[in-house]
């Protein structure tokens, strides 16, 4: 929990966990307003893992009487929840053999919960919290919902926030968010099943720029193409919105938005305007929405129910019961816990669907109007967490000062008597009674059968695809589709713009259909199409899109690689467009076509594509400079090879002022990683709301943009390249021929459509390739590079693709990573960070995925075993990063770190050692190579890496394939067909196979051959991030001094994260 070591630092694992989330702008947020809602006696007013300050004053004894007192036998609720034939008898033998006296005692703790305050000093609170981004804040409002035993008013209060924080129609985003100058950048509306319960809403991303040029910004907006025309020009207006503008009291500090109760009129007004006008006037698209909620709730309840997925919902279901009946008021006479309460989940969401118009209006009335809010305002304070750590190491400096080497000795035994005691020790007996290998058989799998397609005939090789899977899942609810699209032949500079060609396909648009094939469409699909006289395309409204997707209940998503990757911004090594979703079996091809006619004639203009650029990119700002994004984005973005990579960082001196360097173009890996996105997207929303807005020169630029979007769609029309993928699930049997025909209709409508986009382009202007886009680093006091201009790639012909597609060969593995000729550090210093984040990547030398050999039987092929390095590496991981594994336990057992992990991404091409939350990020990484270097000793390998561990690893990697397959049956099918295999059964013979095979030998080479170079001088690839607080330094200590005084020789500099920021133009 927290101690001081024999160097007088404070350290821990809840310690360094609570420091980070101590200081976040979302716990920050939630406690305060815990605080300003519940009493100080009510558990809720305070912080349940502890704040920083209080886990200091903890003692051992303090923590033993908590334990003592409410983890015990009289305190416990057991709740099996699972797919029982009959009543689980020998669990109940085991446990009628405990003590009767604790088994039969009464529950000791019936504690009611205090209520919220009556009457409360403060209503309102300003709560300043560490972040650099200073122009915009958060606006926070909190109320006392119903007693979670009040099921009915609880459900509807659930519904009604799932409508108003979700649905881009609600009055609340679009007098907030979906609106020509937002005055928030997101909602957060939740209701949480406290006693009593709390209805929590947030706008977050408020603009704390001034106020006269956001009220400019508003008046401009509003006069733009960029203004939704379904919204009232009246509601909201920018007078509405912003206030009168009293040209008397502008001023350029701080927006009106955070003036005293400002925005907590304006939430009022809105509510007021939903019970007063908008829920009558809207009453049949409201109904509609919770309808298809509903709906949708119910099928997915219907799939999962019995999965794990559905089976820890359940017991979520019966905790809060449990926990109701010892705390809640409303319970606290009940002789026993009113178990499935909520039970009736979707009779009482039924019972709701029949309320009038009235109903919905009483419940805002009662619960947001007339109820009292408490108001918070969250202001970013950029030295903030500068001045915490400049007290974090004066503290640290006192108590150095003050220990005697006495107690610094003391210190020192005591942490290493803690680390002891987090070694686990079995019996031997114990040991010897585990079976060697793990009984697998005992896994339930869901039964499916497949029927492999090859599409070899002449109609489908006009099309990208050349494999068709059917996959039969009779336990299923829905179909699911995933088709993979080759993405090889696509040209360097369109890269860019594919992350935000997936979001305009999620996005609501309409549609422009060719009237060629405009009969051929509404025979296929619902859509109300009708052909205007003389013109040559028909038009949908994103309404009338949106309406029959609907109706086919049809769910979808759109990724880059393969349905596992997802947006990976590692090496992408699956160069395809996948696109994949569910829906009623008897509507396949009908959703398969939706989805198509969006991606080849969804309305993607200007207004749609700049709505998109400002959504994407507010969702990577987020992110940027997190502590996930720290390590999971930057380490590629280092990695593959562009002006700016390791190895350019390794040979140079590296400042945010030393760089000046362009490229015109990007490989994909760098073109879809967050750091080049963010500018990208910056690049493009500012081209587009400049042209929207007027500006002549912008609208070349803008031009380009759109260009761009629709050059990738005929790239993907003209596909021929063979090597894709259709992969259809399906809850029904089919046999060889229904397979066959249900894959060629999928082929056919590709096919059609596709060509009628080709035909189309012949009534459009021809699309030409933007100008490349030329990146440049970011140059303090310097010159800029002027953009260096390259030949334009034309589409002229509409060319045949041929794409060097990876889906069915093997893997690239890490041969596109810059090599290191000795390990290198990098160290940043954020403002924003509490604790430290530490990372150490190396590449894979070899790729680590099978090669197919289709010749080559596969029993033949699997006799040899040739990927026995592969799963000895997956294995070696999980002895070293389960609970007690050797780097686990050396970090975060000492209280160096709260969460430390070792990753091996094979299809990646690369091994990685993940540290979060390190309060010592020093310890934390000489503790790391400790383990390392011990471990090379062939006496501590033996003691350390036995038997027993590796039949541990092959037990927790196995169970884990198996509850993959259970949650993703389908996708994971399709999975395996990119890997080579012909379907899932023959990837679970491969893996399990393998797994069963490896013996500690195999660890050992595994060890030697990828974990050593971590710490090797010579010959190694090894690339470190340490990214900590501002002011980690003590006072007159240099801590990349530090860093570099260790005896592997592994060099660190320090470089600003600003220096990684490509300057792009488009």
């Amino acid at each position: 929990v927290y101690h001081i070591d024999q160097d007088g630092r404070q350290q821990g694992v809840i310690l360094s966990e609570m420091s980070d989330f101590a200081y976040k702008e979302s716990s920050v947020r939630w406690h305060s307003l815990r605080q300003l809602l519940y009493s100080p006696a009510s558990t809720y007013a305070w912080e349940s893992g502890g704040l920083p300050q209080s886990i200091e004053a903890l003692t051992t004894d303090d923590v033993a009487e908590y334990h003592r007192e409410f983890y015990n036998y009289s305190n416990l609720t057991l709740l099996l929840v699972g797919s029982y034939d009959a009543f689980p008898k020998p669990i109940f033998d085991v446990l009628d053999g405990l003590d009767v006296e604790i088994v039969a005692s009464p529950p000791r703790l019936r504690r009611p919960m205090p209520p919220p305050r009556t009457k409360r000093e403060k209503r309102r609170n300003d709560v300043a919290y560490a972040s650099e981004k200073v122009h915009i804040g958060t606006m926070a409002f909190a109320w006392e919902g119903p007693p979670v035993e009040d099921v009915e008013t609880y459900t509807a209060l659930e519904m009604l926030i799932d409508f108003m924080s979700t649905d881009p129609a609600s009055p609340l985003r679009r007098r907030f968010t979906n609106r020509p100058v937002p005055i928030a950048g997101d909602i957060q509306f939740d209701i949480t099943d406290y006693f009593p319960s709390m209805i929590e809403l947030s706008f977050t991303e408020v603009p704390l720029t001034s106020y006269m040029s956001h009220a400019a910004e508003a008046a401009v907006a509003a006069t733009t193409r960029y203004r939704d025309a379904s919204i009232s020009a009246s509601y909201p207006s920018p007078a509405d919105a912003f206030g009168p503008i009293d040209l008397a009291k502008l001023h350029d500090d701080v927006s009106k938005l955070f003036a005293s109760n400002y925005y907590r009129k304006q939430l009022a007004s809105t509510l007021t305007y939903i019970v007063d006008h908008w829920l009558q006037e809207n009453w049949s698209q409201f109904h509609s929405y919770l309808n298809k909620r509903t709906a949708a709730l119910a099928a997915s309840f219907s799939q999962y129910a019995m999965l794990d997925r559905g089976m820890f919902s359940l017991l979520r279901m019966l905790a809060r019961d449990a926990v109701a009946y010892r705390l809640s008021p409303g319970s606290v006479d009940l002789p026993e816990p009113n178990f499935a309460s909520r039970g009736r989940l979707f009779s009482v969401r039924n019972e709701l669907l029949q309320k009038d118009c009235a109903y919905w209006k009483s419940l805002v009335q009662k619960w947001f109007i007339d109820s009292q809010a408490v108001h918070l305002a969250m202001i970013p304070d950029p030295k903030l967490g500068i001045q915490i750590e400049a007290e974090r190491n004066l503290n640290q400096r006192s108590r150095i000062e003050s220990m005697t080497p006495a107690a610094l000795e003391k210190a020192r035994l005591r942490a290493a008597e803690a680390l002891e005691l987090t070694k686990a020790r079995i019996p031997p007996e114990i040991l010897a009674a585990l079976p060697p290998v793990p009984d697998i058989s005992k896994v339930q799998s869901p039964a499916f059968c497949g029927h492999n397609i090859q599409l070899d005939s002449a109609a489908a090789m006009g099309s990208p695809f050349g494999i068709g899977r059917v996959l039969v899942v009779p336990n299923d609810i829905d179909a699911q589709f995933q088709i993979s699209i080759p993405l090889g032949g696509l040209a360097e500079d369109l890269r860019p713009y594919l992350p935000l060609f997936t979001k305009l396909l999620k996005a609501s648009s309409g549609l422009l259909i060719p009237c060629t094939v405009a009969d051929v469409i509404r025979q296929t699909t619902s859509l109300p199409i009708v052909k205007p006289a003389g013109m040559p395309f028909a038009y949908l409204s994103s309404d009338q899109v949106d309406a029959a997707l609907g109706k086919v209940h049809l769910s979808y998503d759109v990724c880059i690689g393969k349905y596992a990757d997802r947006n990976s911004t590692g090496a992408w090594p699956h160069e395809v467009l996948t696109l994949y979703g569910s829906v009623k079996s008897s509507e396949l091809l009908q959703g398969f076509t939706l989805v198509m006619l969006k991606l080849l004639f969804g309305d993607f203009g200007e207004d749609s594509i700049l709505k998109a650029a400002v959504e994407h990119e507010k969702r990577l700002s987020r992110h940027r400079g997190t502590g996930a994004s720290l390590l999971i984005d930057t380490f590629p973005w280092l990695r593959i090879p562009g002006p700016l990579d390791a190895r350019t960082i390794a040979s140079s001196r590296v400042s945010a002022d030393s760089y000046s360097k362009h490229s015109t173009c990007e490989p994909v890996g760098r073109a879809v990683n967050l750091y080049f996105q963010l500018a990208f997207l910056s690049s493009v929303k500012k081209s587009l709301s400049m042209a929207l807005n007027g500006d002549g020169l912008a609208a070349t630029e803008a031009s380009h943009v759109c260009t761009a979007i629709t050059q990738i769609r005929t790239c993907l029309a003209n596909c021929t390249d063979h090597s894709g993928l259709v992969h259809i699930s399906l809850p029904q049997i089919a046999d060889d021929s229904v397979a066959r025909k249900i894959v060629d209709s999928i082929v056919d409508a590709w096919i059609s459509c596709s060509h009628a986009w080709c035909d189309s382009m012949q009534l459009m202007a021809m699309p030409n390739s933007p100008y490349p886009s030329t990146v440049e680093y970011r140059v303090v006091n310097g010159t800029t590079t002027p953009p260096r201009k390259r030949r334009r790639t034309g589409t002229d012909g509409a060319p045949v693709l041929k794409s060097p597609f990876f889906a069915l060969t093997s893997r690239p593995g890490s041969s596109n990573y810059v090599k290191l000729d000795s390990p290198l550090g990098i160290h940043m210093a954020l403002a924003n960070l509490q604790t430290s984040y530490l990372g150490v990547q190396i590449p894979i030398s070899t790729p680590l995925s099978q090669t197919v050999d289709l010749t080559v039987p596969f029993e033949t092929r699997l006799k040899s075993l040739p990927e026995r390095d592969r799963f000895a590496l997956q294995l070696l991981a999980h002895v070293l990063n389960r609970t007690g594994g050797l780097i686990k336990n050396a970090i975060r057992g000492r209280g160096y770190a709260y969460g430390v992990g070792v990753h091996t991404f094979y299809e990646e091409g690369y091994l990685a050692v993940y540290i979060s939350h390190a309060v010592d990020p020093l310890k934390a990484l000489a503790a790391f190579w400790e383990i390392i270097d011990m471990l090379q000793s062939e006496d501590k390998w033996n003691e350390n890496v036995d038997e027993f561990q590796l039949n541990a690893a092959r037990s927790i990697y196995l169970l884990r394939v198996y509850s993959d397959i259970v949650e993703s049956l389908a996708p994971e099918d399709a999975s395996a067909i990119f890997s080579g295999f012909t379907g899932l059964e023959q990837r679970l013979l491969w893996v399990r196979k393998h797994v069963e095979a490896i013996t500690p030998a195999d660890l050992r080479r595994a060890f030697n051959q990828y974990y050593v170079p971590f710490i090797k001088k010579s010959s190694t690839s090894a690339l470190y991030i340490v990214a900590t607080p501002l002011s980690v330094e003590e006072p007159g200590v240099d801590f990349v001094a530090r860093l570099n005084d260790n005896p592997h020789g592994i060099k660190f500099k320090t470089m600003e994260m600003s220096a990684l920021d490509p300057v792009v133009h488009i």
